[in-house]
């Protein structure tokens, strides 16, 4: 009686057939599982590195090219300070030192160091859609003056001016050679009448000309500083960053050059 109920103990607590049979099932999954997860771990691992390969290959290419200043890599030229950020207004003369690089550009001469920016520039443009024509660069002293001259008899004759005011009012408009930055070849000028400065073309200038070193050089809000009345068709050359940091603080190329050197002297 005693084996009997022994083996009856035995027999309740042996796994059943179908019990054993899912715990193995179980086992698979768990398996199935784990390797799937080590799968995963093993192409995220290789999808973060190729990842940040590139960008590590990116940035030494883009050291380089800014180093040797190479056309190939995508980067312009970065400006030397001493040239590119020369001010010269109805108040401030013309360095006797200073002696721009001229050759000729379309049917104008401007600096040859601004070339690689402006050709840029017009190519990109055009490639946007947009043909821009430089209509005006370079200007020499003795041009300058005949200009001024000219803008002062206008005045005189045609508004009634007196010869000192008619001077003061030319000065803002065609400053007398010596103080006119048209004499650093950096300025270029576009066409100035009303359907293209209303065209996408003139819009597509104003919103991307920083990005290759130009900046509109007169406006409203800045003829206090700059000495020169609003004009809508004349860029100057500045450098690809100084123009950009110039967009982002608001300052003519007057306060920009005012508040790099009050940021040299303080540092």
């Amino acid at each position: 009686m005693h084996k009997h109920r022994q083996e009856r103990v035995l027999s309740d607590t042996a796994p059943r057939g179908g019990t054993a049979a899912g715990l193995q099932r179980l086992r698979r999954w768990m398996t199935v599982l784990l390797a799937a997860i080590l799968l995963l771990s093993v192409l995220l691992g290789i999808a973060v590195w190729k990842a940040w390969k590139p960008l590590d290959g990116s940035a030494s290419s883009s050291a380089s090219g800014a180093s040797t200043g190479s056309q190939d890599s995508g980067t312009l030229p970065v400006p030397d300070n001493s040239w590119a950020l020369t001010v010269v207004s109805p108040s401030e003369k013309i360095s006797s030192s200073f002696q721009p690089q001229l050759t000729t550009y379309g049917s104008v001469q401007v600096d040859k160091r601004i070339v690689p920016a402006l050709e840029r520039m017009l190519a990109d443009a055009k490639a946007a859609g947009y043909t821009l024509q430089v209509t005006g660069g370079y200007v020499d002293a003795q041009t300058q003056e005949k200009l001024y001259q000219k803008k002062i008899q206008a005045y005189m004759q045609q508004g009634g001016k007196t010869r000192a005011v008619a001077e003061s009012e030319a000065a803002a408009v065609t400053p007398p050679g010596g103080y006119s930055e048209n004499q650093t070849g950096m300025a270029v000028t576009f066409p100035s009448d009303a359907s293209f400065l209303a065209s996408d073309g003139y819009h597509w200038l104003l919103n991307h000309c920083v990005d290759y070193g130009f900046v509109r050089r007169y406006t409203d809000d800045k003829e206090g500083r700059t000495g020169l009345q609003d004009d809508p068709s004349h860029f100057r050359y500045v450098g690809t960053y100084n123009a950009q940091t110039m967009r982002k603080l608001g300052l003519c190329l007057e306060e920009y050059v005012l508040y790099r050197h009050n940021q040299s002297v303080s540092n």
